[in-house]
């Protein structure tokens, strides 16, 4: 090989020799003499020249170094990762005063980024990770969504596949007709990778969706040949909408299954449920352009059919064997069946109950029409009957035993047993028993406050505190002397008497009322002498001229005139 030749040629030149060899293989080969020097020091050439002794110094201080880095790292695409040159970030640095111009070059400044592993090379490189197992079938179930873009349903015409020309990134239109979305749902068994999808035609991703999705995957009778049933104690998610909705949520807790947080854009968690997706559109999709669906209902049959085909004849790298076998070696006690639809709908629309604990420290619960159940709850610390409230939580693994929440901590109740007769089993028999309630916090510090008032002896009619003063003292505490202070009298004249005024229908009521008849005549007669309204002075005089004669003619209209005024003051 000619490297190795001219490496030899390299070592035998002597007194200026070398130049003419490069010069040589520079004609040949068209390479610069960097270039053929590089290479000749990968096979086993020295030129003897002694190391600078600043060879590794870098002539940027941390901060700068860091500054530049930065920029790359912040400018980074999600998928593309670093796009900014090196040389755009040295400029940008430059023209902010971080670096002196002309300091470093960008091909040092390359080197430099590279020795301390920040460059774009470094940075596109994966994170760490670690390798995660589970323990055995239904240990860990992980399920993923995706809409499905090979395909959409189009009307009566049924299945359709979406041409790549039509339907790709720059044609957002043509996404925007299809109202509707076929979106496929799969949930994977982490241990033995089995793998189960349905199908939605929905307008997008739901949690009602997600629901129906959970309890088909869990339950069984799918099909004769797909045994794989059962709740999951374990459960993994991306956090799509849906999947972290407090229904779905708090519906899987009900269910006691754990969802543990992860950190945010970690494709690598959902790794399984991603292969099932892919192994999903290879092997079950591809088939569909010769056989195409014309309704859910047919996709969804028809991918029944192929999970009972794949989980039970293709071997899995990782255990060596068909996906339903592996899942058959669960034991009982790693199998918690589905509970009853009518629970899992209780759990779904009501996730807890708040009760309010009764005078005998006893809740109630029902779940379902006519089944009530009792619970004693005196044993929790810090109740108090008919104050503390607590909540009820339906626990079906464990029902007819329900989880009671106070002060956040939750506790694992039995119902009360009943005796004959409809007693309860717990109550004492007349005659031979006696039990009293725990002493409650209230309880106990009356006690205290009984014994500090009347003492340990306390006596019929005792007063409390006896001896104690409370009255007689309390004026002595204030110090200030007051200063007299002086006021007016109150006149009693009837100033203002004369100017106050009332309405006609005021002074119509009062004549009715004092049995004075008011015929047409004098209706009309009183409305044209005094308009809307009479002086109370003169309303005085006519009640009495009524009051005297037992009737009021229009002669005895004066008018709201002085003299009259004067006639009734005086």
């Amino acid at each position: 090989m000619w490297k190795h030749v001219f490496v030899e040629q390299l070592i035998a030149a002597r007194n200026g020799g070398k130049q003419k060899v490069i010069d040589k293989y520079r004609a040949m080969t068209g390479k610069t003499a960097q270039s053929l020097y590089r290479i000749a020091a990968k096979n086993g050439f020295n030129a003897g020249r002694k190391k600078r002794l600043d060879k590794g110094a870098c002539e940027l201080n941390d901060m700068q170094i860091s500054f530049i880095a930065a920029q790359i790292q912040v400018t980074s695409r999600e998928l593309k990762g670093p796009i900014m040159p090196v040389e755009k970030a040295l400029i940008i640095a430059e023209d902010n005063g971080i670096v002196e111009p002309g300091a470093v070059s960008v091909s040092r400044m390359q080197s430099i980024l590279a020795e301390r592993q920040i460059n774009k090379a470094a940075m596109k490189t994966p994170r760490p990770h670690i390798k995660m197992r589970s323990l055995h079938p239904n240990h860990v179930h992980i399920y993923d969504m995706s809409v499905c873009i090979q395909y959409y349903l189009k009307g009566k015409k049924g299945l359709r596949m979406m041409r790549e020309d039509m339907f790709y990134k720059n044609k957002f239109e043509n996404f925007a007709k299809v109202k509707r979305k076929l979106i496929r749902y799969v949930l994977v068994d982490h241990f033995s990778h089995f793998i189960y999808v349905k199908y939605y035609y929905t307008g997008g991703e739901t949690q009602e969706n997600l629901y129906d999705f959970l309890l088909s995957a869990w339950s069984g009778d799918k099909h004769p040949k797909i045994p794989f049933r059962g709740v999951p104690f374990y459960a993994l998610f991306d956090k799509g909408a849906a999947n972290v909705s407090k229904a779905i949520t708090t519906f899987l807790n009900r269910l006691d299954i754990k969802t543990p947080d992860s950190l945010p854009h970690n494709p690598r968690r959902q790794g399984s449920a991603e292969v099932a997706q892919n192994l999903v559109e290879c092997w079950f999709e591809s088939g569909l352009r010769m056989q195409p669906a014309h309704s859910v209902e047919d996709l969804n049959a028809w991918a029944i059919d192929w999970c009972a085909w794949f989980n039970g004849t293709r071997k899995h790298s990782r255990h060596k064997m068909p996906r339903t076998e592996c899942w058959l070696g669960i034991k009982k006690e790693q199998l918690r069946e589905l509970p009853e639809r009518q629970i899992l709908h209780y759990l779904y629309e009501k996730p807890g109950e708040n009760r309010l604990v009764r005078g005998d420290y006893t809740i109630s619960f029902c779940y379902k029409n006519h089944d009530v159940r009792e619970y004693n709850v005196k044993h929790i610390e810090g109740i108090q009957p008919n104050r503390s409230r607590v909540q009820v939580l339906l626990r079906p693994h464990n029902w007819p035993e329900v989880g009671v929440v106070h002060d956040q901590i939750e506790y694992l109740v039995k119902p009360i047993g009943y005796a004959e007769g409809g007693f309860r089993a717990d109550a004492a028999i007349i005659g031979e028993e006696f039990k009293s309630m725990p002493e409650t916090k209230t309880q106990k510090a009356a006690k205290i406050s009984d014994n500090l008032a009347y003492g340990e002896d306390r006596k019929k009619d005792a007063v409390p505190f006896e001896g104690m003063q409370v009255y007689g003292n309390q004026a002595d505490k204030v110090t200030l002397e007051y200063m007299p202070k002086t006021g007016v009298e109150i006149s009693t004249s009837q100033s203002g008497f004369e100017d106050r005024e009332i309405s006609v229908m005021e002074l119509l009521q009062k004549l009715l009322a004092s049995g004075i008849g008011i015929t047409p005549e004098l209706n009309k007669a009183i409305k044209d002498t005094y308009g809307k309204t009479i002086l109370l002075a003169e309303s005085k005089r006519l009640l009495d001229i009524g009051a005297g004669t037992g009737k009021l003619i229009p002669a005895n209209l004066g008018g709201n005139s002085d003299a009259a005024l004067k006639t009734v003051a005086s």
